[in-house]
């Protein structure tokens, strides 16, 4: 009886100072772990009218989740990396091109995927491995469920705290996302730039072929 009721969101000790399971913030972070696919298990509609009702909200909200990351995505990858070809420009041009480059994704990764699994370390009680296996669990999308946020009856959490939580898993996801594109891009072009400096030196002008192959030379066609 317990359980049932915990699970319907009525705390058994009594606390009328927590909220409930389906108070807004709640509400909007399971909202957020159905459209991400993450489905912690701790949260699920228990009437005919809410499993009927998330069945289509999933339909819709799936899609559209997947087109707003990616369209996230693409807008930081355009900021963070050009689209020009970079290998015919000077070899001291590259070089500040590729640090940026690292300096960004390293920061995004510290503020996206480092920061806030110590933060809901710190709130949660949890040990900071307990909040990074949350933080991969959840960004993985496997939600086994056995660490959720805002869970504990005996914390009192702000309102907004579960909504927070669902705007770091969208922007994570989002991160991860990017991070894994640009991340190999990032390790080809200081390789390629080691054997640059190693073969060159810092010498202007523009880089050999990035295949290490001549390139062909242009000649008219002839009627």
């Amino acid at each position: 009886v317990i359980l049932e009721a915990w699970v319907k969101g009525v705390n058994p000790k009594g606390n009328s100072t927590n909220p409930s399971n389906w108070d807004f913030g709640s509400s909007f972070f399971f909202a957020g772990t159905v459209v991400t696919t993450i489905g912690y298990g701790n949260l699920a509609p228990s009437t005919e009218a809410g499993r009927v009702f998330c069945v289509f909200y999933a339909l819709v909200g799936i899609p559209l989740n997947v087109v707003f990351l990616n369209s996230l995505g693409t807008g930081l990858r355009a900021q963070l990396a050009a689209r020009e070809r970079w290998e015919e420009r000077p070899l001291r041009s590259q070089l500040p091109q590729v640090l940026g480059l690292g300096l960004g994704l390293t920061l995004g990764t510290l503020a996206t995927l480092v920061l806030p699994p110590v933060a809901f370390s710190h709130v949660e009680g949890w040990s900071l491995s307990e909040g990074f296996y949350f933080a991969f669990i959840t960004l993985s999308t496997i939600g086994f469920g056995d660490y959720v946020v805002g869970r504990d009856p005996s914390k009192y959490y702000v309102s907004v705290y579960r909504s927070l939580a669902v705007l770091w898993i969208l922007l994570g996801l989002a991160w991860l996302t990017l991070l894994l594109s640009l991340g190999p891009v990032l390790l080809r072009r200081c390789s390629r730039l080691w054997l640059l400096v190693r073969g060159l030196g810092l010498q202007e002008g523009p880089a050999p072929d990035p295949e290490g192959l001549p390139r062909p030379k242009k000649s008219p066609i002839s009627a």
